[in-house]
């Protein structure tokens, strides 16, 4: 049975989901810098495709702890004040890193465009399936801290009702806009 304590299951979440391993963006630093033969980026692929699988399972379970903790304890106006800086905290991270990561991703893409032309049609298709797999992981990745940002959110405007500090929204174009921050798109699955 998991701690139910919501300051221990606060501080996992802070430390579990907040700042992801760093799979994805020294590998396209590396990339860029041309270290790996076809056969090394697949190779690096598949480990963080292992790796990206553990740390979404990760979150997986912090969701768990942090859904029972709030479920089994009396929530306290400082627990609501922490959810609000890691929903802060993940949003800004997930906006900063899919800002970087296109354009990793547009270097690497034109890399891989500029090598095809050289290359025979099957190593040619190869860089492709490279190319879609690590944007596989980047979206996942990414997509993995909006996901717990929406979930942090949906758990603090849980609370926020159990104690009376329900949300007013001043007009129908506040609700147009909380409704469209709500539901972002689905990232792809990870090979």
């Amino acid at each position: 049975m998991p701690d139910a304590s919501i300051d221990l299951a606060l501080y996992s979440a802070a430390l579990n989901v907040t700042v992801p391993p760093a799979l994805i963006r020294p590998f396209l630093d590396q990339l860029a810098e041309g270290q790996f033969s076809i056969d090394e980026i697949r190779k690096r692929c598949a480990e963080n495709g292992v790796r990206l699988k553990a740390h979404l399972r990760k979150g997986e379970r912090t969701r768990k702890d942090l859904r029972a903790a709030f479920d089994m304890q009396s929530v306290e106006r400082r627990h609501l004040d922490i959810l609000d800086m890691l929903i802060a905290s993940l949003e800004a991270k997930a906006a900063r890193d899919a800002s970087e990561f296109d354009g990793l991703l547009d270097d690497f893409k034109m890399r891989v465009s500029a090598l095809s032309a050289s290359v025979d049609a099957d190593e040619a298709s190869a860089l492709d399936e490279i190319y879609r797999t690590i944007e596989a992981q980047v979206r996942v990745e990414v997509g993995e801290l909006s996901d717990v940002a929406l979930f942090l959110r949906g758990l603090r405007s849980r609370c926020s009702d159990d104690r009376g500090e329900k949300e007013h929204l001043a007009d129908s174009e506040s609700l147009k806009k909380l409704l469209g921050s709500l539901s972002p798109p689905k990232p792809p699955s990870v090979s």
